[in-house]
């Protein structure tokens, strides 16, 4: 009864099944889905709270064996949704670990709420996989989201996307997303939409919350990020330190991450992010002003540590997700005395619209990267370590 109409993208994942204090390792394949959108409506099967969910289904399970619930599919099921908004999940994104089995998924819904998930907790195995258990962020034992999208007049934006994840220092990761959905007759419009923008949130690791007293979200909210201001084809974000900021406008300069709200009336963000060198490259809707319009939107590449932007009008109409594709082999320099290397590419990017593809040559791409040894130690008895 909590799935609804299923719009996202279904994955095969690995996951460990087994109490990590077992000797070894067991692991399984599920196909896991999002419980999509419209799961509370009247159909004579139906969620009676309209709660989000993610399902994980055994792909082991005998064609001929009915579905069971904690048995050959679990259902992590997320908070009551508020009455006054749509509610719903459609995408994901799991982050792997070792034997590229899930260590985390990151998951948003259409009531803002951005949630990390993390299956190192479950120490049980799978008689772990519940919210309480797989929160990474509790108050007490409360679950909460990692981030609540809000514009600044306080409505709740929807996350549509799958959350884009990009190394950060120190081994952290910065989860980037946009808000807005296409989904609904009163979601074609321009004129009088509500706000949506794009963030990039910080996830250093850390179970700190940030929030004051009674706060629903890890991280506060706005007053938490820096920032970007949207003029013309550019959008530039001021100087700030990545971390955990614990105050609104933190004098020091620490803010846990940036965002800029679209520029153009009834722009929102539907697709996903490609992820190319540190850059983000993404596609903007703006809905049609008549059934003869294609819409538009705007190619949007941005540098995820900084939050500055480029972007430019479609030419081909509303916009999906941009196809980004290496031209040519790339360079890579000499190793240098600390033991760096830098390596550069050109990237196409073509547009995927309503009206058509486009490859224009300004969105053709040179983007460079450091790479090589960070630091190195010597383990004398590391087979030891290994066998045992």
């Amino acid at each position: 009864a909590d799935k609804g109409n299923v719009i996202g993208k279904p994955q095969i994942l690995k996951l460990r099944t087994n109490a990590s204090s077992d000797s070894v390792a067991v692991y399984k394949y599920f196909a896991v889905v999002a419980s999509g959108v419209n799961n509370y409506a009247n159909d004579g099967h139906y969620s009676s709270t309209g709660s989000s969910a993610i399902f994980l289904l055994d792909l082991s399970k005998p064609a001929g064996d009915a579905w069971t619930v904690n048995s050959n599919y679990f259902k992590i099921s997320f908070q009551t949704p508020l009455s006054t908004v749509a509610s719903g999940m459609v995408g994901f994104t799991a982050r792997l670990g070792a034997a590229d089995a899930v260590s985390a998924i990151y998951a948003g819904e259409l009531q803002g709420n951005l949630w990390k998930l993390d299956f190192t907790q479950a120490t049980a195995g799978a008689a772990d996989w519940n919210l309480a258990k797989l929160s990474y962020f509790k108050d007490g034992s409360n679950p909460l989201p990692m981030y609540i999208s809000k514009d600044s007049a306080g409505n709740r934006q929807p996350i549509v996307m799958e959350p884009a994840l990009v190394y950060g220092a120190n081994r952290s990761i910065i989860v980037s997303f946009g808000t807005g959905k296409f989904l609904e007759l009163s979601d074609n419009v321009t004129s009088g939409a509500l706000q949506q923008s794009v963030y990039a949130i910080l996830d250093n690791n850390s179970t700190t919350l940030d929030m004051p007293t009674g706060a629903a979200s890890a991280i506060a909210g706005r007053g938490r990020l820096i920032p970007g201001v949207v003029s013309g084809d550019t959008v530039a974000v001021g100087a700030f330190t990545w971390g955990r900021s614990l105050v609104d406008s933190d004098p020091s300069g620490v803010r846990s991450g940036w965002y800029f709200d679209f520029g153009a009336a009834g722009e929102r963000q539907i697709s996903n992010f490609a992820v190319e060198f540190g850059q983000l490259v993404f596609g903007s809707v703006i809905p049609a002003v008549n059934s003869c319009d294609n819409g538009n939107g705007n190619l949007y590449i941005v540098n995820v540590a900084t939050g500055d932007a480029t972007s430019q009008k479609s030419t081909v109409g509303i916009l999906g997700e941009p196809f980004v594709t290496q031209v040519g082999s790339s360079t890579t320099t000499v190793t240098d005395t600390t033991g760096l290397r830098t390596e550069t590419a050109r990237y196409q990017v073509i547009l995927q619209g309503s009206g058509g593809l486009a490859a224009p040559p300004p969105l053709s791409q040179v983007w460079t990267s450091v790479w090589g040894r960070l630091s190195w130690r010597e383990i004398s008895n590391y087979q030891q370590l290994r066998h045992n």
